[in-house]
């Protein structure tokens, strides 16, 4: 071969690769763009199996997780055909996704809530999946499961809602009438199971008229929130915690379905009322039993859900050094308290750096306003700034609280 044909041998096979090359940056580029617009689903089901077709018989060809995420193929009747991170296609039933929108909802949410500070502690009691409102009928997505530890930010009580969505309606025509019924079943199977565990024992909740679908969107909470707390309950009612969890995620749990992790020492004085949250507010060291001793500032309140309060007794514990138990150095009750509290330590001209500790209340012209109290040795008393008045509280009984709500 001589020279010049080595040349443009060379130069071929140099544009040839120069061709392939640049083929395949451009498929590369546009599989990219495509991906990006893309319509974007996250799986809030715990687990699903994708299926090759809408059929009562049907095969297997991928499963998808909790949190997954998921591009959209192809819309069906109430089904999805969709592919996973792991190229694998199928199709899933629509109530099994939430869109991207929620997602980023709930990003959202835990973005707002980042610097809260915890109100107390807590457990869950069984598997839950994170809502992104205070509502059984909400939007969901991220599974706490059973023995997972969340902090407890802020309460809100919304109308129970009691029945069951059931999907036998919205299923493909495809599908056999017998399979409909049973897809519908396994829905509601999967709702009751859900909550099961929260389900409220209580025989005066039988009976009641059903209230109103709790709202969906953002710009209606404070509206919801209002809307609660300003008229008495016709329907049962339930409580909700937003929480935070340890994977960075935030949402309404029930408050059901939560265990409040507050030290069995504590626990035993609730004298039958519901522990809403407790702080720790300073230690002493029992030399006798060798160990730091905690002081608790504890917060309670009746035993049922839909109050207008968050709670209504406040306690203060401190250790007894001489008989090793705790003993109540603080009580107050039938005050109409909502959170947050905030807990500190702050310095006074004689005293000293002391524990202090910021209450809530409501006034009897409706307004809330904070009471700073102080903890000198096992006494707690008010703090004033000065030329400040001492507030007259609204009290929490019925009484107390229509006042309240009629000065709002």
């Amino acid at each position: 071969m001589n020279p010049w044909s080595r040349k443009l041998f060379v130069c071929t096979n140099l544009f040839l690769v120069a061709s392939v090359v640049l083929s395949i940056l451009t498929l590369a580029a546009c599989s990219r763009s495509a991906s990006h617009n893309a319509e974007v689903l996250y799986v809030s089901a715990t687990q699903a199996f994708l299926r090759d077709r809408v059929a009562a018989v049907y095969a297997k060809t991928g499963s998808v997780h909790n949190g997954d995420r998921v591009i959209v193929l192809e819309h069906g009747r109430r089904w999805i055909r969709v592919r996973d991170e792991r190229n694998e296609e199928g199709w899933l039933q629509e109530r099994y996704l939430v869109d991207e929108g929620v997602f980023k909802a709930f990003h959202q949410l835990y973005s707002e809530h980042a610097g809260d500070a915890a109100q107390a502690r807590g457990v869950l009691r069984n598997d839950f999946r994170l809502h992104v409102m205070p509502g059984r009928e909400t939007d969901r997505l991220f599974l706490l499961k059973d023995g997972d530890k969340v902090e407890m930010l802020e309460r809100a009580s919304v109308p129970k809602n009691g029945a069951l969505p059931t999907f036998k309606s919205s299923l493909p025509s495809v599908i056999p009438a017998d399979k409909q019924d049973a897809d519908a079943k396994d829905a509601a199977k999967e709702e009751e199971k859900e909550y099961s565990a929260a389900e409220p024992t209580d025989s005066d909740q039988k009976g009641k008229r059903r209230g109103p679908v709790h709202a969906r969107n953002a710009a209606d909470k404070t509206r919801l929130k209002q809307n609660v707390t300003e008229n008495a309950p016709l329907s049962p009612m339930e409580d909700w915690w937003l929480v935070r969890d340890h994977q960075g995620h935030a949402g309404w749990v029930l408050a059901r379905m939560i265990d409040i992790d507050v030290p069995i020492d504590i626990a035993q004085y609730a004298e039958g009322q519901r522990i809403v949250a407790f702080f720790p507010l300073t230690t002493v060291h029992d030399s006798q039993m060798n160990k730091d001793e905690p002081y608790y500032l504890v917060l309670l309140t009746e035993p049922r859900d839909g109050q207008p309060f968050d709670y209504n007794q406040v306690r203060v514990f401190t250790w007894n050094l001489k008989r090793h138990r705790y003993e109540t150095a603080y009580r107050d009750r039938n005050i109409f308290g909502l959170l947050p509290v905030t807990v500190g330590h702050e310095a006074f001209d004689t005293e000293g750096v002391l524990p202090v500790f910021t209450l809530h209340v409501r006034d009897v012209d409706g307004q809330t306003r904070q009471e700073k109290y102080k903890l000198e040795g096992v006494l707690v008393k008010r703090v004033l700034a000065p030329g400040e008045q001492p507030i007259k509280a609204a009290r929490a009984t019925p009484e107390g609280a229509k006042s309240a709500h009629k000065n709002r």
